[in-house]
């Protein structure tokens, strides 16, 4: 947390400096009523009453504007935080391997954003106990002045009291660790869920999902009021002890009064700092909560924070011919053994992988991408091991198609463009004419600005697939990888692709395919 606050110095100087203003003036104001009663109200003495109040006007009006400005800044710091928290989250996940820990989206989505909230609030619940003890030690040093047997019977019993609170924040943040967690899982559920819609719709699965809903639902609701039964306790204690002090208070206070023990201004003025020790305990017992309530999300978000990035190598990926080796190559995911002693060349031009379904195909073409390490082996491109190849250098000698077109929402151009950044509209066009796709985007009134949708939901699987080639082909990569990128399209599409593959010149083409008609007569075949 601190490291982030180092980036917002002035910020966080502006935001101590008003508080301690405000704390300045919030406890020395009892006494100016002190100074009020005992000896302007007694001595009737006009002049110095003039004088009091135009400090205390003086005094509120300062007041305000460093209220405003601590509330200004304070909010700007927590939301900086949140930026910075955020953002370094999202680009930690980017360049995280693929794992079990990178692929629940849906919890992820849960850290960066909500989780972060939460931790970027507990600045504010970090200067409130600042400030609190601030309001509890000032306070209780002017009562002792004014009166330390009183002050000794008041707050003596507060030790039990902070003693039953720290046991009850332990209880907190146990339980909303819990609550977090299903809030994670209820975010995968949600995101799951609703990107398949359609496929919940025509199975008539709308009991089914609600139920599955109702039931994580159900454990949220389950652990969320278990949460809130021990914060209702704390604030019921905060009452009951505040209530205690100040009636206790009143009975001694009142019969020291009517003995003349003590003054009447001293009785106001030690009953109102009495509110002012006690009310900051109970604030103080409040935030506890809070902050036992957000360490749980803190250690969600450090865990992203401690996932191992693999290292990857420093020099640069220099292709001659595009031959690409796979030598005794090991690979096991989540002790899975995948591929086991696997060797294999892909020359320049259209090379097929074939083989059943988990037989490691589409693990083949992530372990080329570099998105997958081998256990035991080594792949070379033209005689450089992948290994020693900075990552995003080697990514961009390597183009690929999935099965799936994974397009986001905006513009077929946008789409495209993703695919080489530096390109142009000629470019687009270019790549849109060679797959095709052009006559799709003219019959449109908005042509290359047609929105696909979530997900390409406004585009048939063929006119999708066909987006996903030409943002791969606009690259001009010399590896183009194809993950069964005509499994789901129709035959026509799937006619076009194929014959825009067998006229690509100049690059190492891998296919996967369970299609055998699809392989050109005297390609590298190899089977799995």
């Amino acid at each position: 947390m601190f490291n982030y606050l180092k980036k917002h110095k002035l910020s966080l100087i502006i935001v101590i400096l008003t508080s301690v203003f405000s704390f300045s003036f919030e406890f020395t104001n009892p006494l100016f009523f002190k100074i009020i009663i005992d000896n302007i109200f007694i001595n009737k003495e006009l002049y110095y009453l003039n004088l009091v109040i135009a400090g205390i006007i003086l005094f509120f009006f300062v007041s305000a504007i460093s209220t405003y400005f601590n509330i200004y800044f304070l909010n700007k710091l927590e939301y900086s935080l949140y930026k910075d928290i955020s953002e370094e989250l999202y680009d930690k996940v980017l360049n995280s391997p693929i794992n079990h820990e990178t692929n629940n989206v849906g919890d992820l989505m849960a850290r960066i954003t909500g989780n972060v909230q939460i931790m970027s609030g507990i600045i504010s619940q970090i200067f409130e106990m600042f400030m609190s003890l601030l309001m509890i030690f000032f306070p209780l040093i002017i009562m002792c002045y004014i009166n330390s047997y009183l002050t000794l019977i008041i707050v003596s019993p507060c030790i039990l009291f902070l003693i039953l609170n720290y046991f009850l924040g332990k209880k907190v943040e146990f339980y909303q660790s819990k609550v977090l967690a299903i809030n994670g899982s209820l975010y995968s559920f949600l995101k799951d869920s609703l990107s398949v819609f359609l496929m919940l719709k025509v199975f008539n699965l709308n009991n089914w999902s609600q139920k599955k809903f109702v039931d994580k639902n159900s454990g949220y609701y389950d652990i969320g009021v278990k949460t809130g039964k021990f914060i209702a306790l704390d604030n019921s204690l905060n009452f009951l002890f505040v209530s205690i002090f100040t009636i206790l208070f009143i009975i001694i206070g009142g019969y020291m009064v009517i003995e003349d023990s003590i003054t009447l201004g001293t009785f106001v003025t030690f009953l109102t700092y009495i509110n002012m020790f006690f009310s900051p305990i109970s604030r103080l017992s409040t935030l506890w909560m809070h902050y036992k309530s957000s360490l749980p999300a803190i250690d969600r978000i450090n865990e992203i924070k401690e996932i191992k990035v693999e290292n990857s190598g420093d020099q640069k990926l220099n292709i001659t011919n595009g031959e690409i080796s796979f030598n005794k190559v090991d690979f096991a995911y989540e002790n899975n053994k995948i591929l086991n002693n696997f060797n294999a060349k892909f020359n320049e031009g259209l090379n097929y992988i074939v083989g059943e379904n988990g037989a490691g195909k589409s693990t083949i073409i992530l372990l080329i991408c570099g998105l997958y390490k081998v256990n035991k082996g080594i792949i070379t491109i033209d005689d450089q091991n992948i290994n020693q190849i900075e990552s995003t250098n080697l990514l961009s000698h390597v183009s690929t198609v999935f099965s799936y077109p994974y397009l986001f929402k905006g513009s077929i151009y946008e789409n495209i463009l993703v695919g080489n950044l530096k390109a142009n509209k000629e470019d687009v066009k270019e790549v849109c004419r060679l797959v095709e796709l052009d006559g799709f985007i003219n019959s449109k009134e908005e042509g290359y600005d047609y929105d696909v949708g979530e997900a390409g939901q406004f585009l048939s699987s063929g006119e999708g697939q066909k987006v996903a080639l030409a943002r791969a082909l606009i690259r001009n990569s010399p590896i183009l990888l194809l993950d069964e990128a005509t499994k789901s399209i129709d035959e026509e599409t799937r006619n076009i692709i194929n014959n825009i593959l067998n006229k690509l010149k100049n690059k190492t083409i891998i296919v996967i395919t369970h299609n055998l008609e699809e392989i050109i007569p005297n390609s590298n075949v190899i089977k799995i």
